[in-house]
């Protein structure tokens, strides 16, 4: 799934927040150098309709003046020239109002004078180490995705130097594919050729891949066949403006690595969404956790008793587009499990590439009879599950998404599952609310998490969440 960047003042917001706290710094201590204290709100309200009254025209000056067009790529020169205009501009509206109003007299010439030196300071800084900090983010590859070119060597070279150019791009450059010849294992520009046309969607698949770009000097027919066999994989395609098949979803106009791209995906997200997401998942992990540090304290000691060895289960799961994680789970088998598990497999009721069977005997106390023993209880009542907050909390997985694959059943994948892995898992999903223990077909998993990833928004999100609880307390569709 694609998240729309961002434009106009909200894609730079981040620097607006550092302009806005760099004036309040400014004035808070230029007042505190003249009045020898830092309550400026209480010993006159002029001072604090002034601060008030900042704020105001900052906000006004970013919205009309557009300020932060192409900040990151300022030269320091540049970023000076950019501050001061700002600075003159508002506090020269600051002393227009204390004429017109006939304050000047009262306002202090010097909390003027060292706010208008500092505020400059404090912005001029404040940029500097963001710049630096995204800089930073960039070099590391952290939270960027990664990227895959579909080219021919001659527009891979001048791709790469294209990317190479420019400071900030936004992605990391994972390797090339090149299509035209057998190149595989050789370098362009100093970028790896990962694959070529035969093994490119095998490469792909098995590779973690966010995003591709296509330029290619192919007909319209091939570069489309390509792109919705991507798209039923889950990844963005980004490509070059000569293809336009009207019925790709989801189109976009975008500025890729300096290019002017058409970008597809299967759904498409504003960031604003996207972050409320986020932050959701930020407090149900908080709290989750929480919850279950309590049930860690009745849950441990008969977990225990029944099977004496770790508490807490931990498994190397598949997220988003391939990438590995330990999630973890209140431990509900016996230690040999794994072990156990390929003895089983002629009894596994699954069509597809996942295991499951009725009255599983690797299940702690499963002897007692079905429903019966403590691992037979956490995982009727989802406490099993409960580990998994702190996974969300981590950013590893999300509270509403697909169940995370293991590594083994990842590997026996087709092309169009890896649709599955183009959102984050999640701790409940559409499977776990359409009764999962009724559904034996992978194929229906993998059609529900398409439906899900397709139709994506906070709407469903609540819908599934409100389900969720319905399924765990009344148990329906409970394994």
């Amino acid at each position: 799934m694609n998240r729309k960047k961002k434009y106009g003042w909200w894609k730079h917001i981040d620097f607006m927040i550092i302009d806005l706290i760099c004036i309040q710094i400014a004035y808070v201590v230029s007042y505190f150098f003249r009045h020898d204290t830092l309550q400026l709100y209480r010993e006159t309200s002029l001072y604090a309709h002034v601060n008030i009254l900042l704020i105001i025209i900052d906000l006004c000056y970013v919205l009309l003046r557009g300020t932060y067009k192409n900040i990151l790529k300022r030269s320091f020169i540049r970023e000076i020239e950019s501050v001061l205009v700002h600075n003159i501009i508002m506090w020269g509206l600051v002393m227009a109002y204390l004429y017109v109003t006939k304050q000047a007299f009262w306002f202090s010439r010097q909390v003027f004078l060292t706010s208008f030196g500092f505020t400059i300071i404090f912005m001029l800084l404040g940029r500097f180490l963001w710049k630096l900090n995204i800089r930073r983010i960039v070099w590391k590859g952290k939270n960027q995705p990664n990227f895959l070119v579909i080219s021919t060597e001659e527009y891979a070279s001048e791709m790469v130097r294209q990317f190479s150019n420019r400071m900030y791009n936004g992605f990391n450059l994972a390797g090339l594919a090149i299509m035209d010849r057998d190149l595989e294992n050789g370098k362009i520009e100093g970028i790896s050729i990962v694959c070529n046309k035969d093994n490119l969607l095998t490469y792909i698949q098995k590779n973690v891949i966010d995003e591709v770009m296509i330029k290619l000097t192919q007909d319209d027919k091939e570069v489309n066949e390509l792109t919705w066999t991507l798209l039923q994989m889950g990844v963005v395609v980004h490509i070059a403006l000569d293809y336009t098949d009207d019925a790709l979803p989801n189109r976009t106009i975008e500025r890729i690595g300096g290019y002017t791209c058409m970008t597809t995906s299967i759904n498409t997200a504003s960031s604003l969404p996207m972050g409320l997401k986020r932050l959701t998942d930020i407090a149900a992990g908080i709290v989750g956790c929480v919850i279950t540090g309590i049930a860690f304290i009745f849950v441990a000691p008969l977990i225990y008793k029944a099977s004496p060895g770790p508490i807490f289960y931990c498994q190397e799961r598949v997220g988003k587009n391939g990438r590995r994680f330990k999630m973890y789970k209140f431990r509900s088998m016996y230690m040999d499990a794994e072990e156990r598990k390929k003895e089983l497999m002629a009894q596994n009721k699954m069509q597809g590439n996942m295991f499951k069977m009725d009255n599983d005997p690797r299940i702690i106390g499963s002897e007692k009879g079905p429903g019966k023993g403590i691992g037979n209880i956490i995982r009727s009542l989802s406490i099993d599950e409960l580990p998994q907050f702190y996974n969300i909390l981590k950013g590893d997985m999300s509270l509403v998404g697909t169940r995370p694959p293991t590594v083994d059943e990842v590997a026996e994948y087709d092309l169009h599952h890896k649709v599955r892995l183009s959102m984050k898992p999640g701790l409940t999903g559409m499977w776990q609310v359409s009764g999962r223990s009724e559904i034996t077909d992978f194929e229906e998993i993998v059609r529900l998490d398409a439906y899900y990833i397709e139709n994506w928004s906070l709407k469903l999100d609540l819908k599934i969440i409100l389900k969720t609880f319905k399924v765990v307390f009344a148990k329906e569709g409970a394994e």
